[in-house]
């Protein structure tokens, strides 16, 4: 995503600022003006973004707070409450919809995302995603991208996590799932472990970042068959012998 800053003056206007470079660190924006000094998000509150959207249409972003996320793991998720401007009314109404657990809110995360799912890293490139979505769930789940748990970085957990979340098996961006679909996802690095007390979930994938390793049973038979899977996608084994003991970054039941 390209975005040019514009910075709220005294008189409410808003102005450009061509000596402000933009870029994005962990979750947070920060910028680096031309005097030394550096601001990062919680500065930013009501700065304007010009940038695109996924179909490369004008879209305004404003920044209406910033606070940090006290229910991620790792504590450094800083969530950004956004609203859009309306390109026909010129109202502002939230960028974002509902997390399952009600946050409403996004932020910027560093790379590029190509359109068969695949997360680049690109520092001249950022994105700006929601807490309801796929990308945002798997950060606030404690796959930051920018980070590593015992030497090991996230980046591909975090990959892994995204194509696991939208049932992406055969890792071309096609998801296979629908909203509300209750999953249970683990690892074996200790950022998120099986859920016990989750009743009538039984075994589905193990998955890396390229989408799943093997697949024993599809999450939605009605949006893809096992045998539609086979067909498909040749290369995921699947059936009886894909367990949690298959070689992967995360498992998960449905």
């Amino acid at each position: 995503m390209a975005a040019l800053l514009a910075l709220p003056r005294a008189d409410a206007t808003v102005g450009a600022a061509p000596n402000a470079a933009l870029t994005v660190k962990g979750t947070a924006f920060r910028v680096a003006l031309r005097d030394g000094k550096t601001l990062l998000s919680p500065d930013l509150v009501g700065v304007v973004l010009e940038a695109m959207d996924d179909a490369g249409q004008p879209l305004t972003i404003r920044i209406d707070g910033v606070r940090l996320d006290a229910s991620a793991p790792g504590g450094d998720i800083w969530l950004h409450s956004l609203s859009t401007r309306d390109r026909v009314t010129g109202e502002w109404r939230e960028l974002c919809g509902p997390a399952p657990d009600g946050t409403v809110a996004g932020f910027p995360l560093a790379g590029r995302w190509t359109s068969d799912g695949r997360h680049l890293q690109d520092a001249r490139a950022f994105s700006i995603t929601c807490a309801s979505g796929a990308i945002g769930k798997c950060v606030r789940f404690g796959y930051r991208p920018w980070a590593e748990v015992g030497g090991r970085p996230l980046w591909h957990y975090h990959q892994a996590c995204v194509r696991l979340l939208r049932a992406d098996y055969g890792g071309d961006g096609t998801a296979h799932t629908r909203d509300g679909t209750l999953i249970d996802l683990y690892d074996e690095i200790g950022i998120q472990r099986p859920d016990v007390a989750a009743r009538g979930l039984s075994f589905e994938a193990a998955w890396g970042p390229n989408g799943a390793v093997c697949v024993r049973r599809t999450r939605i038979s009605d949006l893809l068959t096992i045998e539609t899977l086979a067909a498909k996608y040749p290369r995921v084994a699947n059936g009886p012998d894909c367990s949690e003991m298959t070689s992967a970054l995360l498992w998960n039941r449905s």
